[in-house]
Parts: structure tokens; sequence; C-alpha cells
């Protein structure tokens, strides 16, 4: 197995590496851009990716924010490159943000208040600063996260998202001990876990967090969703990805923090079409040249913001409540989300000459089924799940495969905007107790060529026989342009990107035997499926 070993990067010359101390006398380092002789706010990145690596390039980030007249603290998080403490995904950024925020407002080079910025695992680390209650924290712009960053999300209905794989991948990539390793992943291995274990004796140690993974009962994670409610609200700019493998993460804490009495008037919604890694949708037919997007797309709306909150340079309340990129469209503000103007509409699933339809009205009942092999699931969108415009492809091969049911709807005559949540809702029926369902939707263009919009998927411990099984696709700022329509997909599989299920409730992580099962959904009729999307 090669394995490659990802060590820290060399400090810049225009940085000051510092050691800064937590409460129970560990050291975490940072570097500090303080340019300015006399003292300016702060912005504060806390990050497991090496303050110093190519992947993050956070000298460059942090250049481009100290141009902007702040001082710049970049931290590696507890346990990780330069950093001392045990490597620990989530557990002690509460505390150890609380400590690096007294720390920073105390420096002769601070004025005393500190915003944060920050992707994904350093977008939990502020969440968790804000949720410590720090008086010094005076805004923060988290992007593509949320508290519950990598865990399953449970639903309303009490049923909850389908594993991951991410999650025990990235702790075997990133949360071994301080430095990271990238090695290749056999996806086709029964039990799943097997390479993993092939890894770990390979390098010769193991990942705690990993172990923990089993049972699943692990102690590693970020925050508290409640203990962030708990805390005095500071002022927020959260941003969602529309095409975010983590926007399930961003969306459980944003319809909390959003509905929250005082949460509710300090957070403000951007809502970019980007993916994890800020492949933009307009940019997705191409890498990024040098391998990194664009800073002023990704960093101005967070400085205009802290201008605004931190520096008293504007107005606070003419700040739009909601600002959304339209793919296919142009960027709009609302004053919540979805858009005032927005209302809900229906599309039911019918049964047609030519298969399953999505319809305006239900039909005559009639029923679908697919058959679900384990042994050839359902590919995933891309081959990264972090990278899905990066891996942008035509889908139209997943529509023709048995082991799919594919709907489309009629062609849009004239131009339609979708702006605000889309879920799903069929009557299903299982030959096994225990089943996931996944569901897609997709733009069809009049050249046959289908397009991801949005997806989303439910895992179903027990298959209900008397309620129609939901799932959650999320939310959506999309034009439906002119000869396209819309297509939903629905399977019991997306591979890798989320465990199989065996199919009798047994770890799919352990299981070596997993059962072809066969689904059938109920069309049209008082219980047809049904698409329910908001139309702008």
């Amino acid at each position: 197995m090669q394995i490659t070993a990802v060590r820290p990067g060399p400090v810049p010359p225009d940085a000051v590496e510092v050691a800064i101390p937590m409460r129970d006398g560990v050291e975490l380092a940072a570097d500090v851009y303080a340019p300015a002789p006399q003292a300016q706010p702060v912005v504060l990145v806390r990050l497991p990716y090496d303050k110093d690596g190519a992947y993050c390039f956070m000298p460059d980030i942090a250049r481009y924010i100290t141009e902007r007249g702040y001082a710049v603290v970049v931290q590696d998080v507890r346990g990780k490159f330069r950093s001392g403490g045990a490597t620990e995904f989530g557990v002690h950024e509460v505390d150890d943000g609380y400590d690096t925020v007294e720390w920073v407002a105390a420096q002769p080079w601070c004025t005393g208040a500190v915003a944060m910025w920050g992707d994904s695992y350093f977008g939990m680390t502020q969440l968790a600063a804000a949720a410590s209650g720090h008086p010094a924290l005076k805004a923060i712009s988290p992007r593509l996260t949320g508290t519950r960053l990598a865990q399953e999300v449970t639903y309303a209905d009490g049923s909850r998202d389908v594993e991951a794989t991410a999650r025990k991948r990235y702790f075997a990539g990133w949360y071994v001990d301080r430095n990271a390793y990238e090695w290749p992943m056999d996806w086709t291995a029964r039990p799943l876990r097997a390479p993993f274990e092939r890894f770990f004796a390979e390098l010769g140690t193991r990942s705690v967090n990993f172990d923990a993974e089993f049972p699943r009962q692990s102690r590693f994670a970020g925050p508290s969703l409640e203990s962030l409610l708990d805390a005095p609200a500071v002022p927020t700019l959260f941003t969602v990805g529309l095409f975010d493998n983590c926007a399930i993460y961003s969306w459980h804490d944003l319809r909390e923090l959003l509905a929250h009495e005082r949460w509710g008037r300090s957070v403000r919604l951007r809502l970019e079409a980007v993916d994890h890694e800020n492949g933009h949708f307009d940019e997705r037919i191409h890498e990024f040249s040098d391998g990194r997007p664009d800073l002023d797309r990704i960093l101005a709306p967070a400085l205009d913001f802290f201008d605004v909150v931190v520096r008293d340079r504007g107005d606070v309340s003419a700040l739009p409540a909601v600002v959304h990129e339209t793919c296919h469209g142009e960027t709009r503000e609302a004053p919540a989300w979805p858009p005032p103007d927005a209302r809900a509409e229906a599309l039911f699933l019918s049964g047609g000459d030519g298969g399953p339809e999505l319809t305006e009205r239900a039909g005559a009942p009639a029923t679908a089924s697919w058959r679900h092999d384990p042994d050839r699931p359902v590919p995933s969108v891309a081959a990264d799940p972090f990278a899905r415009l990066t891996g942008w492809r035509d889908l139209s091969d997943i529509a023709t495969r048995p082991d799919v049911l594919h709907a489309e709807g009629p062609v849009c005559a004239d131009p339609i905007d979708y702006a605000g949540p889309v879920r799903v809702e069929v009557f299903l029926e299982s030959t096994v107790h225990v089943a996931n369902l996944h569901a897609r939707l997709l733009d069809v263009g009049p050249d046959g060529t289908h397009h991801l919009v949005t997806k989303g998927q439910v895992h179903l411990p027990e298959v209900p026989a008397d309620r129609p099984v939901c799932v959650d696709l999320l939310s959506i700022s999309y034009r439906l342009r002119t000869g396209h329509r819309l297509a939903l997909q629905l399977m019991s599989s997306d591979f890798p990107d989320y465990v199989l299920e065996p199919g009798d409730g047994s770890d799919p992580w352990e299981a070596e035997v997993f059962r072809v099962s066969e689904q059938t959904v109920q069309l049209g009729g008082p219980r047809a499926g049904r698409l329910y999307l908001t139309r702008r």
C-alpha cells in the first residue's frame, strides 16, 4: 500500500509563529500576521489542515485579509501539525476557542475585537468559539459547516441520514496523529472495514478517532447546537454551498438558528453555488489552473460583513437577511428563506405509457418497482464527494439503470426559478425490513444530458407501512431554463459516498453479506409519491 505522509509546511517569512497556552497547559501553534504598527481588529482562523500547508493556502488568505486592514491569526488546532495535545476531533474546540480568543484579544496589536472565518472544520471551530460565549468575539463567518459536522443528522420524523463514508475515511487520513496521510481506498472490499485495518497495519499505528466509531457511540464530536443556542448571539454570516456534500449540517443548524429569538436577529444567510472545495457552478467545466478558488469570491463577503459589524463602517440593519446565487441566473437578496414571494408546489409521481412521470395531477393508482443489488450499487455523482462540481458529469447513464426509478416532468415553456426547500414523500414497500432510500433531483436538457440539482437520503431502521417516507433534499436556488425539464430519481444506493445497507440492520462496515431487495412505490391515486418544491 502506498502511503504518503503530509507534514507541516514552512512558516512564511511574513508570519511570526507563536505558542498560545490553553487552560490545561497545552500550547497551540499559531502564525500572526500583523503588518500595521497600530492595533487592528483580528481575524482568527483555527484549523486542523496545517496553518502553513498547501491544501488550505492560509498564507495567501492571511495576506488578502491584512490588505483589508485586519491582523490575522492562523492556528493549528490541538493535536494537529505543530500544536501540542492529543489528536481528537472536535472535543476541545469550545474551551480552546475561548482560550485562543482570550489570548488574541489581549495582544497589543489587537484592538480587543476578534472575528473568525473559515470553511468546514474551521467553520465548526467558529461555532465552538461562539458557544464559549467569549465577549471579545464580535463576529463569525462560518462556511460549509455545522455543529454536527461528519455525524448523521436525525430528521423531524425520527428517521436519520444515511451514514456517509467520509467520516471514517477522514479519521483514517487526518486524525491518526499530528500529520495527515494519503492512501488509496478499495471501496469494493468486504467487509468495508478491511482496507482501513490494512492501512493501520502498514502505518504501524492507529486512529483513536476511527476506533471509537465501533460501536456507534463516539465521543469525538464538535459543539452541540444546544450549547450554541444557549450562548449570547454573535453576528453571523453563514454560508451554505448549494452543491456541498456537508450542506445537511449547515441546514440542521440554520433551521434552529433562524427560528431562535436571539440568534434569528443575528444570522445573515448566504447561499452560494459551490461544492465543499469551493468549486463554483459557473466554473464546473474545468478545474482552477492553480488549484485555488477566487479569493475575492470566498473572502470579500465576510470582510464586507466584518467591516460593518466589527468596524462600524455601515448600518447593520441594512445588511440583507439572505443573499442567494441562482444557478443559471443572477444573485438576489431576500428578507427571509425561503423568499416571502415564493410559493410551494407539488408534482406527483404518476404512471405513464413510458413509465413513471412527474405530473401536476396524481392520475390513476399504479406502482413502480426497482431491484437493488448491493454487488452492483448505483454510483455516486462524482469521484470526490467534496468536489462535485470539479467532477461535473452527465448523469444520463444512471437514468436507464433497472435499479433506479426515473420520472421526468413536463418540458419548461418559460424559465422557472426555484428558491427554497425541496422534499420527496413516497409510500414505500420493501422486501427487507431495514433499507436506505436515496433521491436525486436532476435538470434534463433538450440534448438529453442529465445534471444534478440536489440530492438527499434517509436511513429506515424499519420501513413504515402506514405513512410515507420523507426524503429531505435541502434547499435549492435554481433556474430551470426553457426547453429543460425536472427529473426525480429514487434508488437504494449511492456508493461509495454512502454506506450500503445489508438489509438486516447489521453494521455495514462489518457485514460481508448484503441482501438483494425489491422496492415498490405508489404512483397515482391518494398514495401517490410527491415532489415538493418552492417556486419563485
